[in-house]
């Protein structure tokens, strides 16, 4: 979209109460093609994902209401900007805080609108206020990396993923102040490697610490999940499910979890992390799990076979297809009974 029409969008965004990131994709043409697509093809079910794309939702019910809708909204919005208000510099907070509620209701009534809603979790499609038997949890796929023959784990603590993203670069800060140089001492040969996409500056700084390395822009982690002996996660916003969790319990990486980020897994799955509440817990956690033993050995066995049956691929790409199904029965089912 040109820079004078993001511009007009975000203006009209001000006063209709729609969430500013969906304002920078709608316009005139991408609702033409929308509504284009719908004509030509005259789809059984229409997939709208995210709330940015709500626009897309308002024309498909304005010119196809008979079509079954799947809101996919992944991870709620509205909850992820509530938990960045916290950490919103002074100025920013009400900006943030504004965002959240337009998100928030704008996802709602894409809930209340659509045949299904699906979201990455139990704890984000409970914000959504789904109406009842008409919302699905279908995770997101957690890649499989592969790390060959990994031998013997060095004592190496990772964190891997965007290392841009605002949860992870908070978490990585906060892990680096508190738990880091408690983690060295009584660990000195212990390396905490952070490898992953587009580190931010603060990030970045993070290598002039004692024993930290910092990867950037890594074509495979393979590697670095084969020389781990534990990986942390230590975000305490955002919404969804932690790839980098995912990743490391599909590797058998023993992983140590912020409550947040556990809060976001699959029951059991949540119970084949270590999670860890204060600060002396993940000193404690990950301290042990550097050490040599069979309590980290099965408790990455134990996260890996908990991936297996929640977040592998064909797992989820079979839940997929499942609610796929019963949205264009749905809307057979209503088809039919109009024209009786």
């Amino acid at each position: 979209m040109p820079a004078l029409g993001r511009a007009i969008s975000l203006l009209k965004a001000s006063v209709s109460g729609m969430p500013f990131q969906e304002a920078l994709y709608d316009s005139g043409g991408a609702r033409r093609s929308v509504a284009d697509a719908v004509r030509r093809f005259s789809p059984e079910v229409v997939v709208i994902q995210m709330v940015r794309c709500g626009w897309a939702a308002e024309t498909v019910f304005s010119g196809a209401p008979g079509v079954p809708v799947i809101f996919d909204a992944i991870d709620a919005m509205g909850l992820h900007f509530d938990r960045a208000t916290d950490a919103a510099a002074a100025w920013k907070a009400p900006l943030v805080r504004s965002e959240a509620l337009r998100c928030r209701r704008r996802e709602q009534w894409l809930s209340r609108s659509s045949t299904i809603t699906v979201a990455v979790s139990a704890r984000d499609l409970e914000e959504l206020s789904v109406p009842e038997g008409r919302g699905r949890v279908i995770p997101v796929a957690g890649r499989e990396v592969s790390i060959g023959d990994a031998g013997e784990r060095g004592q190496v603590v990772l964190l891997s993923g965007n290392l841009g993203y605002r949860p992870t670069v908070e978490g990585a800060v906060w892990f680096a102040r508190e738990v880091w140089p408690q983690v060295h001492a009584q660990r000195p040969n212990a390396r905490w490697v952070l490898a992953g996409a587009r580190p931010s500056p603060v990030i970045r700084r993070l290598s002039r610490l004692v024993g930290v390395e910092v990867q950037r822009d890594v074509p495979d982690l393979g590697a670095f999940l084969a020389q781990a002996r534990v990986a942390v996660a230590p975000m305490s916003s955002g919404s969804g499910v932690p790839m980098k969790v995912l990743e490391a319990m599909a590797a058998g990486v023993p992983t140590v979890v912020h409550p947040w980020a556990a809060d976001g897994l699959a029951p059991d799955a949540a119970e084949a992390v270590a999670v860890a509440s204060s600060v002396e817990s993940w000193v404690e956690k990950v301290v042990q799990l550097l050490g040599e033993g069979e309590a980290g050995r099965d408790l990455g066995e134990r996260g890996r076979l908990a991936w297996r049956r929640n977040y592998h691929p064909d797992v989820v790409a079979q839940q997929i297809r499942d609610v796929v199904a019963d949205a264009a029965e749905g809307g057979r089912s209503a088809n039919a009974a109009t024209e009786c």
